[in-house]
């Protein structure tokens, strides 16, 4: 892993899903406040377990979302994939919960980090926007629950 040198802009924030609506100095504020950061096919930019508590948006590239058996021996678990204008980490922006999957570099990406108290700090400052972030969220945790939920229902639960 390593901090961009080339010049990125806050364009692909325009493509985040979480931050429609913002003007474009809102957007500029979000981006001043993290950093990017390149990883290479096979890097792990999060491991399932470890202590989150960041935002992380996907600039380019694409990276594998993974979650672990249970068993150390099994095999991870495909999820999703990860590109432009994803956001991962959230979750733990808010619950300071260890960070639920792994997320790996499917090749060469570059991925905008902010950190937790970065974030909660602007979204204090910003109570509209705060608004707006969070109705996001509520729908986007909602759709995975239901998604969840479906799977659940599809699996065979006779012994």
């Amino acid at each position: 892993m390593s901090t961009r040198q080339q010049n990125v802009t806050k364009d692909f924030l325009r493509e985040t899903s979480l931050f429609d609506g913002m003007t474009d100095n809102q957007l500029s504020q979000l981006f001043k406040i993290g950093k990017v950061f390149n990883f290479k096919l096979g890097d792990v930019i999060l491991q399932e377990g470890q202590q989150g508590g960041n935002l992380h948006i996907m600039v380019d590239g694409k990276a594998e979302v993974s979650k672990s058996g249970k068993s150390p021996s099994s095999k991870p678990k495909y999820l999703a994939d990860l590109t432009r204008g994803a956001v991962f980490g959230e979750m733990s922006v808010f619950d300071d919960a260890p960070v639920s999957a792994t997320i790996k570099a499917y090749g060469d990406c570059a991925v905008h980090v902010i950190k937790g108290e970065d974030f909660k700090t602007f979204l204090r400052k910003n109570p509209e926007i705060a608004y707006t972030v969070f109705c996001t969220l509520i729908r986007q945790f909602s759709s995975r629950l239901r998604r969840t939920n479906l799977a659940l229902t599809l699996l065979d639960f006779e012994s």
